[in-house]
């Protein structure tokens, strides 16, 4: 049993809770409902720009992906990727808070998930409006229990230093609260929004510093064989073609956060795939070519293809022929490759 918002014992079940908005102490930027992106090589597509604010609210849970229970009811919009109904519904339809203990003091909402690419554009990119509140820029980082540890040194890049871990369910005596500024519905919608003052200041803290080689650009596949699932069945062969290329294949996950920028941002070319991984080309030149691999009717507007159209990288996309679903959603297909037609599209 667990204790409701307004104090009576109920087996949870949050959908049920009044929905309660996260109020604006510190308003950057309001909400404006569309615009339109272009990009050479790829068809214009349609974004919103966020709502960018950082609210404040004392005695308060953190649960799930990041949202936040109060003693009126429950705050949904504004704090995680997505703002539209379906995936509220099937994040929250029986979810139970767990007892996270209690955090007195004074703290920043940052949280986490352990996908890489929600960690950067959902999370990480959340920090940057602290920059317009400077105030607050020496308060304590609330991170999710169980992040791996190398996120961090991706908050550590923007400057920050003080870190703390909470528990799913944890209670915050007083919490800073950016709100997210990349995610899908607004809050009805399904249109994605993007606040472009935060891609640029990660890009402009994050690069700083970096000793960029001044050596030939170079080509690179970003590759997925240790991952747990969307995978490349004939990876082997693909990776041979593209390495007679002149495409080096790497492996994220082995390198530190000071390597990958090394790489990224001096490179020409980036194949990539769709999902988790693909946000780090958000740290690519404005001029590099981003080719993602991906697999029939995904759309995936955020990541690469929403950082080329912002920063007008070429941009072009090559579907795989998928074999078997490995994870829990649509996009989770192994598949094959065929590497003259991904040639093609490399090469256009």
């Amino acid at each position: 049993m667990r204790q409701h918002p307004h104090g009576c014992d109920h087996q949870s079940e949050a959908l049920s809770w009044p929905r309660v908005e996260l109020a604006p102490r510190i308003e950057i930027a309001k909400p404006e409902n569309m615009m339109f992106l272009e990009n050479p090589g790829f068809k214009p597509y349609r974004y919103g720009l966020a709502h960018a604010f950082i609210g404040f609210e004392e005695n308060v849970k953190v649960i799930d992906t990041g949202y936040l229970v109060t003693d009126k009811g429950i705050i949904v919009h504004g704090v995680t990727s997505g703002n539209y109904a379906s995936n509220i519904e099937g994040q929250l339809r029986n979810y139970q808070i767990p007892d996270g203990g209690e955090l007195k003091g004074e703290y920043v909402l940052i949280w986490g998930r352990e996908n890489f690419g929600h960690w950067l554009f959902t999370y990480v990119m959340r920090s940057t409006l602290l920059f317009w509140a400077p105030e607050l820029l020496n308060k304590t980082l609330l991170i999710k229990e169980g992040m791996p540890k190398r996120y961090i040194g991706w908050l550590q890049r923007l400057g920050f230093k003080k870190f703390a871990y909470g528990r799913d369910g944890v209670k915050v005596e007083k919490l800073w609260v950016p709100s997210v500024v990349t995610y899908r519905g607004h809050y009805d919608d399904h249109l994605p929004y993007v606040f472009p003052q935060s891609l640029d200041l990660m890009r402009l803290l994050i690069l700083r510093g970096l000793q960029v080689p001044t050596l030939k650009r170079g080509s690179i596949y970003i590759s997925r064989a240790k991952a747990k699932w969307r995978n490349l069945e004939n990876e082997e062969e693909v990776a041979s073609y593209l390495e007679k290329q002149g495409i080096r294949r790497v492996f994220m996950e082995d390198l530190s956060v000071d390597e990958q920028l090394l790489i990224v941002s001096s490179c020409k070319l980036i194949v990539i795939h769709c999902g988790g991984g693909s946000p780090i080309t958000m740290f690519a030149p404005k001029d590099c070519k981003i080719v993602e691999i991906n697999v029939p009717n995904c759309v995936a507007t955020f990541a690469s293809r929403c950082w080329a159209h912002m920063l007008g990288q070429k941009f072009l996309r090559y579907d795989a022929t998928p074999t078997k679903q490995t994870g829990s959603l649509p996009i989770d297909m192994d598949a094959i490759v065929d590497w003259q037609k991904l040639r093609d599209v490399i090469w256009q």
